[in-house]
């Protein structure tokens, strides 16, 4: 059984096991999911290679292939990851759903729990993000949680990959310990 890693009201976040290939691979390679990311027909990744892939991570939650289900059921809706803060303190986080369970505010919830296990599991200062600036519903999620609107970059791939891939034009989002902090204490307070 795999470890949980958090939860919410709804959702179950746990480590991938070597069974979630298949629908982690439905995500990866759907190009809906993956076009703001870079890849407009989807990652082209293989069961085999993500079944190797998992069978070869530690336990830790962190640098992770990690697995988002409905508490009610156990349906698996989506695929997230968080890292560890680098010298500067900066963790990435990065939240992937089925289009079946877009709109109903899930990445919102997913992205708040991994700030709370990185702020209270780690000596994380802040959480980044790099949405595309097309994905609307990103940013959305990016400002619901306090994220901040840093900059823009644009991401490009290798020449090798070109062809399959496009340029990413990308926000970077910043969530602060201060400003989670200060939401945790303000829906406390409700």
């Amino acid at each position: 059984m795999s470890r949980l890693v958090a939860e919410t009201d709804r959702l179950l976040i746990r480590l991938a096991e070597l069974d979630d290939a298949a629908f982690i691979c439905s995500l990866w390679n759907d190009p809906r999911v993956m076009r703001f990311v870079g890849f407009p027909n989807g990652l082209g990744e293989s069961e085999e290679r993500l079944r190797a892939n998992i069978a070869q991570r530690g336990d830790s939650e962190f640098r992770q292939l990690l697995v988002v289900m409905l508490r009610e059921n156990g349906q698996r809706i989506g695929q997230c990851k968080m890292e560890l803060p680098d010298s500067d303190g900066i963790s990435e986080t990065d939240v992937k759903l089925h289009p079946d369970f877009w709109g109903n505010r899930y990445g919102v919830e997913v992205k708040r729990a991994l700030l709370a296990h990185l702020f209270t599991h780690t000596d994380c200062r802040v959480v980044q993000a790099s949405p595309n600036v097309a994905n609307t519903a990103s940013i959305k999620m990016q400002e619901a949680v306090g994220g901040v609107r840093m900059a823009e970059k644009v991401y490009e791939f290798p020449e090798s990959m070109r062809a399959t891939t496009m340029p990413v034009h990308a926000a970077i989002y910043h969530v602060s310990r201060e400003i989670w902090e200060q939401e945790v204490l303000e829906n406390d307070q409700h």
